[in-house]
């Protein structure tokens, strides 16, 4: 089970409810290293700069925005706190929807709140109410340090945290002129596209379904391993100089070698200097 990586509360008029989050979901990508094929030593990347290809110190590495005209601001920690909410240990609900209103592709994470102290009435309270009247909080906060628009909803017998995309970043959609041209649906067709899918209209049974894919390559890695094709990847000497970037900045350049794992209240920011 997944640890808790986040403490807090929800907060909805004068109601606070302590609660942590942890992940409820976890990729399972299967996990491959980039090696060298003559001796099986891992590759390692670098930070370089692009105009002189030299490797830049970790300390000279800084964020940039560019703005306006091509040029660019460099963003300092001092920046992110300042734009940061200043309670940053709440999710603050600003209102409560239908659930079945929020469009599927608004959903990105789900989290998993589970209540924190010596008494969880309030979150059995706002679980309850939840489930029985068919709503969503929509909440704000901040989550790994940016601030995210959330709903919080019942199910079974949790709450559950599941992150928002904003507007601004969703695509905007452009019709394809395929789709522009008038096109005439006819009643047969639609009647027998609707006979088809009520045909095979079942329940959603999450559970009969899996990533064939995922175990048919790993059933073929395995036999292969059998076979005697697996070798030894080579790992350098303790001491011996590291050319490789620190492991969390691999996350960023390449997937394939990742190797870890009521009433709205006046929402104020942070005045850090």
């Amino acid at each position: 089970m997944s640890r808790a990586f986040w403490s807090g509360s929800i907060r909805f008029g004068h109601v606070n409810i302590p609660v942590s989050l942890r992940p409820a979901s976890e990729a399972v990508d299967l996990d491959f290293d980039l090696v060298d094929v003559r001796d099986f030593a891992p590759i390692g990347y670098r930070k370089v700069n692009k105009a002189t290809g030299r490797e830049v110190p970790r300390g000279k590495i800084v964020k940039a925005f560019t703005v306006d005209g091509g040029e660019a601001v460099v963003v300092t920690e001092q920046d992110f706190a300042r734009a940061r909410p200043e309670d940053a240990h709440a999710f603050v609900i600003d209102a409560f929807v239908e659930a079945a209103e929020i469009r599927p592709l608004f959903f990105d994470t789900p989290y998993l709140l589970e209540p924190q102290g010596k008494d969880a009435h309030a979150y059995l309270l706002l679980r309850t109410t939840l489930g029985k009247t068919g709503k969503a909080a929509i909440a704000k906060g901040v989550l790994r340090t940016r601030e995210r628009l959330a709903a919080i909803y019942a199910d079974g017998e949790f709450l559950i945290l599941n992150t928002l995309r904003f507007v601004h970043e969703l695509r905007e959609r452009e019709l394809p002129p395929i789709l522009m041209k008038p096109t005439k649906l006819g009643a047969s067709e639609l009647r027998m596209a609707e006979q088809l899918i009520s045909q095979m209209a079942n329940g959603w049974d999450p559970a009969s379904y899996h990533d064939e894919y995922r175990e048919q390559l790993l059933s073929y890695i395995r036999k292969k391993a059998k076979a005697g094709e697996a070798r030894k990847i080579y790992e350098p000497e303790a001491g011996a100089p590291e050319s490789e970037t620190p492991r969390g900045d691999l996350l960023t350049l390449l997937k394939a070698s990742v190797k870890s794992g009521g009433e709205r209240p006046a929402r104020r920011r942070s005045r850090t200097a």
